[in-house]
């Protein structure tokens, strides 16, 4: 059953990309990145904290949105330092790297966050695998970009967080779904 209503929280992810795409188009947070990774971070965890199947106080989900905001400022600062870091790199290299390590980066830290806060038994390596499926969609979505010039920020944002809530469904679903097999040694 999972720990969040996956058909509600993923009409509400809907929601917010076109919000999204709205405040993209009319460029009202082209003059911060700062507000702009902030209020992504927390549109997404807005939608998982009205997605919760089990009641929590409203101070717990507030808490939740707002390191969930502050995470994705973090990763946007991570970007910042990978550009500098991968300045040898040429061309689109550095792009794709950069946003490589953004993805992976932001999907550890905020798959971290819920674990604490919303699942327990989400292990180390159910994040990794989370994480390394934003990597692979977020790689897509920019290559995609690139012969697509009218998808902006917002897609890659946008292809992240259905990534990222594609996989939490399906870990949270099926929580053996990494567990190695056990062999019998007899």
């Amino acid at each position: 059953m999972g720990h969040f209503h996956y058909p509600r929280h993923f009409g509400l992810l809907g929601a917010a990309t076109v919000v999204l795409f709205l405040l993209s188009h009319w460029d009202l947070l082209s003059d911060s990145l700062l507000a702009s990774f902030a209020i992504n971070g927390a549109l997404h965890a807005l939608s998982l904290s009205l997605a919760l199947r089990a009641p929590q106080k409203n101070l717990r989900k507030a808490a939740f949105i707002a390191l969930a905001a502050a995470l994705s400022v973090f990763t946007m600062y991570v970007g910042i330092i990978g550009l500098v870091l991968f300045a040898a790199v040429p061309g689109n290299g550095r792009l794709y790297m950069v946003l490589g390590l953004c993805s992976l980066s932001g999907a550890i830290t905020y798959g971290s966050l819920i674990r604490i806060f919303w699942i327990r038994k989400f292990s180390p390596r159910l994040i990794l695998g989370l994480a390394f499926l934003c990597l692979l969609a977020t790689s897509l979505a920019f290559f995609a970009r690139a012969y697509f010039p009218a998808l902006g920020g917002w897609w890659l944002t946008a292809v992240w967080w259905f990534a990222f809530s594609g996989g939490l469904w399906f870990f949270d679903t099926h929580p053996d779904a990494l567990r190695q097999p056990k062999y019998n040694a007899a």
